[in-house]
């Protein structure tokens, strides 16, 4: 019975807490989820594969899996990309589904500076899984009777949503913004509690390049970055750095402003490590989720695998700078 309750309580939080769109903390190693803006930045045909499992010791936890592919043109300047993602929280109970496109544009103001606005367009689709739910008046004491006698609302809901996004950078400094769900400025979605709540991201950091001896031929260099965003009247920031030792990374960040919260933030400190090795970029990274829930949750574990190939596509030389924000 308390493994009943458990499973309903985390299921009322994920069902109050419905505005609220799956989190990744690699989320360099997943750039067109991050914005629409990042869809060509390798310069190169890439493919994304990310996976991550929050919570893992609490019944009913949370599975996010997520694909892109995207490539840039130079011969227009644009960056065109594909994604998917899927999220099942509660144990299955509660799944949504993205697929769509992005697109982005690279204007060149100056030697200095390039500004890169961004668009996505998606298809947006949510459920509920009435039949691994449980409901109070199924059960007299610990033993199963019937079916529930509630009322249950429509189990799906889907359309077509936005998200439109900014990027900059100069050789050793990025930032930019992207506001996501833009259907949701519908009078008639902003009335339906069951639609997904527009959320703001604001990104941005820092390239240092480390000082080598003349005869040390490995790429040396640290990034300092943040990560902010607002939905559903919950704001979280990460910040933290990465430290760039080719072929290795290694990263420590920072989540959580448990101060200007409604609800309880699960503040955490996230760890990650990746290696480089002939076109692949495979990392993983953890969340060790601190304050009172440190030991109940098992705090989340992430993998991503990112494979670029060459640039045998022709077209101009690049004639711009690359964006110096970490490469996955």
């Amino acid at each position: 019975m308390r493994k009943l309750i458990t499973i309903l309580f985390f299921i009322g939080i994920l069902l109050q807490a419905n505005g609220q769109d799956p989190h990744f903390s690699q989320f360099y190693a997943n750039p067109i989820n991050l914005a629409p803006s990042f869809a060509g930045s390798a310069d190169a045909p890439r493919f994304v594969l990310n996976f991550r499992d929050q919570w893992p010791k609490v019944p009913g936890n949370i599975i996010t899996y997520s694909f892109s592919a995207d490539n840039y043109f130079s011969n227009f300047n644009s960056g065109i990309g594909i994604f998917f993602l899927s999220d099942y929280a509660g144990g299955g109970k509660l799944v949504t589904n993205n697929i769509g496109l992005a697109y982005s544009y690279k204007v060149k103001i100056n030697r200095d500076f390039i500004f890169q606005p961004g668009i996505k367009a998606y298809y947006y689709s949510r459920r509920i899984d009435y039949s691994k739910v449980s409901f109070a008046d199924e059960y007299f004491g610990d033993q199963y009777i019937g079916n529930t006698s509630e009322v249950l609302p429509i189990d799906k809901v889907q359309h077509a949503d936005f998200a439109i996004s900014v990027l900059g950078y100069l050789e050793d400094y990025w930032f930019g913004a992207n506001v996501d769900h833009l259907m949701v400025i519908s009078p008639e979605l902003n009335a339906d509690y069951r639609y997904t709540n527009m959320r703001l991201s604001v990104f941005g950091g820092m390239k240092y390049n480390i000082k080598s001896r003349v005869r040390n031929k490995k790429n040396e260099y640290i990034h300092i970055a943040l990560n902010y965003y607002y939905q559903s009247s919950t704001h979280q920031l990460d910040v933290g750095f990465y430290y760039n030792r080719n072929p290795l990374v290694l990263g420590i960040w920072y989540r959580g402003i448990p101060v200007v919260n409604d609800y309880y933030s699960a503040d955490a400190l996230i760890y990650l490590a990746g290696i480089k090795y002939n076109g692949f970029v495979f990392s993983y990274s953890y969340d060790m989720t601190l304050g009172k829930l440190i030991s109940r949750t098992g705090g989340a574990h992430e993998i991503s695998i990112i494979y670029t190939l060459k640039n045998h596509m022709g077209g101009r030389a690049q004639k711009h700078k690359a964006i110096p924000c970490p490469e996955f």
